[in-house]
């Protein structure tokens, strides 16, 4: 290959990505959702060791963890309904959500049942992989706020992996709230906007 026909390929793929932007509208549902039913989870967990509550709580995280992804494919379902044609920038972005979700959910299951990971660094490995797909996620929407919200997924999965202890579920409550919910709160009003544009 040429680098004239490297360029020409590069070009194409850019206005591919620049085209299929314009027209990719994300509401943010998923991130607020999920960053609600996952907040609870942690919550559940930190309450359970702090006041030795005699429950099961693997039981809450399947459940919690199952609602996740039901909804999920049921919003995936109507999302394709409603879009006369699924865009390059949508393709991808659901492409790096299902991975990270299905990577996130294995490590968070097969990974402690299995005993191959302890579970004091879960959080910090989940955190790992949210910023990475935060961050590609920000670049392929074109959103410098999205891309950095990584950072802040990074920097608290360094903190807690120094840092192990219970306390650890309420830090990644925290991250949540503020790396999830909020960033899904403004894509929401962002999209609004558009749509009413």
């Amino acid at each position: 290959m040429d680098n004239k026909t490297a360029i020409e390929e590069l070009s194409y793929i850019k206005e591919i990505m620049q085209d299929s932007r314009k027209t990719f509208v994300y509401n943010g549902y998923d991130y607020i959702f999920w960053g609600i039913i996952i907040t609870i989870g942690l919550l559940s967990t930190y309450i359970s060791l702090v006041e030795h509550l005699d429950i099961n709580i693997s039981i809450i995280w399947i459940a919690l963890i199952g609602i996740g992804w039901v909804f999920s494919i049921i919003m995936s379902v109507i999302g394709k309904k409603k879009r006369k044609a699924s865009t390059f920038a949508g393709k991808i972005i659901g492409g790096v959500w299902f991975s990270a979700g299905i990577t996130m959910t294995l490590i968070g299951f097969v990974g402690t049942t299995s005993g191959a990971i302890d579970g004091v660094f879960i959080n910090p490995a989940i955190s790992l992989i949210l910023g990475m797909a935060f961050f590609i996620t920000g670049i392929i929407y074109g959103s410098k706020l999205i891309s950095s919200v990584s950072l802040g997924w990074w920097a608290g999965a360094i903190l807690m992996f120094y840092w192990q202890g219970i306390q650890n579920f309420l830090i990644m409550a925290f991250m949540m709230f503020a790396f999830q919910i909020v960033p899904g709160i403004l894509l929401y009003k962002k999209a609004k906007r558009e749509i009413e544009d």
